[in-house]
């Protein structure tokens, strides 16, 4: 029961902190969840938001339910899903009308660009945080022309990113498999 309460309660604090949607999110839950209680290794985390990234729908909510399947089973996974989704429902459902009234407001909306920075900030240093177990000190060639490639293709040829992740995963499978 208290595993239960803590998947809400962690879930709940990123549901609430969390601002710009899931990816602006996924450090505050790489925070509760490796660094705060201690469910999971950095890399298990990073392997966690790899297979979150390559299936559709929402990242939190995605990181919610296996993080608390894994760590509370299907009770878990409901208490950290609703924990990181409640927040967001109740404020949006407020904040929309306020911000409806008051949107051609100079300071409602120097608030809005403000705080948009902010999520970038998050998004690097997650990026900083996890590029060592993204390439290791060992055989991190490969990996690292994964990153040059995907960019390349998505920038350059414009290549749909659904089409690299799949890409990814199938090369992956094939030359970074472990033994």
């Amino acid at each position: 029961m208290r595993t239960w309460w803590d998947l809400f309660w962690g879930f709940f604090k990123v549901g609430i902190l969390g601002y710009g949607g899931g990816p602006g999110s996924v450090g505050l839950i790489q925070a509760v969840s490796v660094n705060g209680y201690h469910w999971l290794t950095n890399d298990g985390f990073a392997q966690m938001l790899a297979i979150g990234n390559a299936l559709p729908g929402p990242i939190a909510t995605k990181l919610a339910a296996a993080i608390g399947w894994r760590v509370g089973g299907p009770v878990g996974a409901a208490a950290a899903l609703v924990g990181v989704v409640l927040p967001s429902l109740v404020l949006m459902l407020g904040l929309y009308q306020l911000l409806m009234t008051w949107r051609n407001n100079p300071y409602v909306a120097g608030l809005i660009r403000g705080v948009k920075p902010i999520v970038l900030v998050l998004l690097v240093m997650l990026v900083v945080e996890f590029a060592p177990s993204a390439f290791p000190k060992t055989q991190w060639l490969l990996p690292a022309l994964f990153f040059v490639g995907g960019l390349t293709a998505i920038w350059a040829f414009k290549v749909s990113p659904v089409v690299v992740i799949l890409a990814s995963m199938l090369l992956g499978a094939v030359l970074l498999r472990t033994s």
